[in-house]
Order: C-alpha cells, then sequence, then structure tokens
C-alpha cells in the first residue's frame, strides 16, 4: 500500500508490544442489537497503556533522530499522553519534562509519573493554549543551555503524532481479514485531534465504506473541528496524498453532546457506563475519554443512528489511571 510505504520512511521507534487485540463484545451485542468488538488500545504495553503510545512511536522516533536530548510535553494532572510519554523517554534514555495543569495530589497518573522519576511541573492555569506558552519558555532556557528539547504537543496531535493512527487504521484492515470480519462503524474518543485526524485519514485512503465517528469528549467542538482539519491538511503534504476529506466530511464524523459539562468532568451517567460495561465484559472505561465515548457510542445505537445489526468497532483508547485520579468523586457516585 502507497500510504504504508510513505509512513514507514518516517523514523519510528518500537513501543507497542505487537498488535493490539479486537475482541467481540458477546453480552453487549445481545443487549443493544448490534455486533459489536472493541480493539484494545488500552493493552499497548507502555506504561498503563492507551492510543498515545502509536504517537509516540512517531514522536520519539523524530526526537532520536533529531538527537534530542530532553522531551517536554503537556496536559492535564490525569494526561494519559504526559504518562506514557514519559515511560516512552526514561525507556529511550531521554529527560522528559510534564507541564501538566490542576492540583498536585499523589493519585493516579500523577502519581504513576512521579514513580517514573519524570521531572513532574503542575501549574495552576486555566487553558491549554498557558501550559504551552511554559512549555516554550522552558525548551528557550534549556536551549540556552546548550540542551535539545523537543516539544510535543498536548496529546502528542501534530502531523507526525497523526501518522500513528493511519498504521492503525492498516492493523485493523488486516485484523479484519484474519478474523474475518467487515467493520461498518469504526468509533473512538476525540479531544486534541491527533487520533481522529489519523482514523479519517486512514480510513478515506485504504477503506472509504467505513463510518468513522468520533466522539467529543467535551472540548469546544469548533476548536476541534479546526485542529482535525489543520491536521488533516498537513499530514496531506507530509506524505504527499490527497484526500476528499474537508470540513463537512470532518463535522458529520464529529459526535458531540457527550461531553457533559466540559472536558474533564466527571458525572454518574459515565460512571454507569463503565459500570456496565465492566459487568458485562470484563474491562473497564475511564471516566475521561473512552467511558464518555462509550456512552454517546450507546445513545446512537439506541437512537438509530447506529442500526441494529451493523458490525461496530470501538477503539478502547486506555486511561485506566483517570479513575484512580478521581476515585473520590467516583466513589462518592457509587
Amino acid at each position: 500500500m502507497e500510504i504504508i510505504e510513505k509512513i514507514n520512511r518516517f523514523p519510528t521507534v518500537r513501543l507497542l508490544w505487537g498488535n493490539t487485540p479486537i475482541v467481540r463484545a458477546a453480552n453487549i451485542s445481545r443487549e443493544t442489537g448490534v455486533e459489536l468488538y472493541v480493539k484494545r488500545d488500552d493493552l499497548t504495553g507502555l506504561a498503563l497503556g492507551g492510543n498515545k503510545t502509536r504517537k509516540l512511536e512517531f514522536l520519539m522516533g523524530e526526537a532520536l533522530a533529531s538527537k534530542c536530548d530532553t522531551v517536554i510535553t503537556a496536559g492535564a494532572v490525569h494526561s494519559n499522553h504526559a504518562l506514557q510519554t514519559a515511560a516512552s523517554s526514561k525507556k529511550l534514555g531521554l529527560y522528559p519534562i510534564l507541564v501538566l495543569r490542576g492540583k498536585e495530589e499523589n493519585i493516579g497518573n500523577l502519581l504513576m509519573d512521579k514513580l517514573l522519576r519524570a521531572d513532574v511541573r503542575v501549574y495552576d492555569v486555566k487553558t491549554g493554549g498557558e501550559l504551552n506558552d511554559i512549555m516554550l519558555g522552558i525548551a528557550a532556557e534549556l536551549e540556552k543551555k546548550g540542551r535539545k528539547p523537543m516539544v510535543i504537543p498536548i496529546g502528542g496531535s501534530n502531523p507526525t503524532g497523526a501518522l500513528g493512527y493511519i498504521k492503525a487504521a492498516a492493523e485493523i484492515l488486516e485484523q479484519e481479514r484474519e478474523l474475518g470480519l467487515d467493520f461498518d462503524y469504526v468509533i473512538s474518543p476525540s479531544s486534541s485531534g491527533g487520533t481522529q485526524a489519523g482514523l479519517l485519514f486512514g480510513f478515506n485512503v485504504l477503506k472509504p465504506k467505513t463510518r468513522v465517528f468520533n466522539i467529543g469528549v467535551g472540548d469546544p467542538r469548533d476548536e476541534l473541528i479546526e485542529a482535525v482539519l489543520k491536521l488533516i491538511n498537513d499530514i496531506s503534504g507530509i506524505l504527499g496524498i490527497k484526500t476528499e476529506i474537508n470540513r463537512e466530511t470532518i463535522e458529520s464524523a464529529t459526535i458531540d453532546g457527550y461531553g457533559f459539562g466540559g472536558y474533564g468532568t466527571i458525572v454518574r451517567e459515565v460512571i454507569e457506563v463503565i459500570m456496565y460495561a465492566a459487568s458485562r465484559e470484563g474491562f473497564y472505561l475511564d471516566p475521561v475519554y473512552s467511558g464518555k465515548a462509550f456512552c454517546g457510542m450507546l445513545d446512537l445505537i439506541s437512537k438509530g443512528i447506529i442500526p441494529r445489526g451493523s458490525k461496530v468497532l470501538f477503539i478502547h483508547t486506555g486511561g485506566l489511571g483517570g479513575v484512580f485520579q478521581y476515585e473520590k468523586i467516583i466513589g462518592d457516585m457509587l
């Protein structure tokens, strides 16, 4: 495949154990009337697992090829991306600096960051833009000292990182052939836009008849669509491959209404869905990303937007640490 040949020209490192499994959710399939399968990207093998591992294979490949000695990234204190960036940096001999937003408590992913001996810096700021400015300031100071830092955006969502989910689309097609499946819908959470852009680009090129739905977890819809559109255009540029994806395509693929008050909000409806999936299928969703997206998917099925009998693949993006980051709030809801 031309697209895979072009992707393989980019420097990468091996962080995944291998292809993540696709498993049938038999009980939920029976109860919802769709054939539901789950792509277990929570089982990537790096730190607590999750979708960011795929992006980091390319991002860390770029860092090593550029002879960087430090990696700086940002996110909320529960950030799965920050944790996996720290883990991959340590594994590869790079120095990780995490610029995090929120309250410093030794729980959940923040505790995992510290167990990795990452350089964790927590700030009382409101926006990702403020975190980005802080990262750039840290990078400038390090450069003055002769260091060579690489700044990775929130969520690893740049064109290089998004290549990981174009490669994931190809992996899914390979597994479809092995399992004798043909998915009508592929569904994932969406926040910073990198996973969404990679999936949309990959399926548009490799299997356009599969409908991709990306369920927003509370970020402003217009900002997300703008970010994905820019990523799609940038990916097209670096690969030299044109697609038919435009703003209308992205808008129809971006499903909102399941953020429940905004990014990082923890609500009873999502906790009930986490309990539902755990009690039916034995796997755990998280309250920030996969739980909200799973909640949205179930609602789309109940409304008939995803018709009964459809073959559906849900991408579990990980985030188990988020359950423990918010254990007090969740515990009060039980």
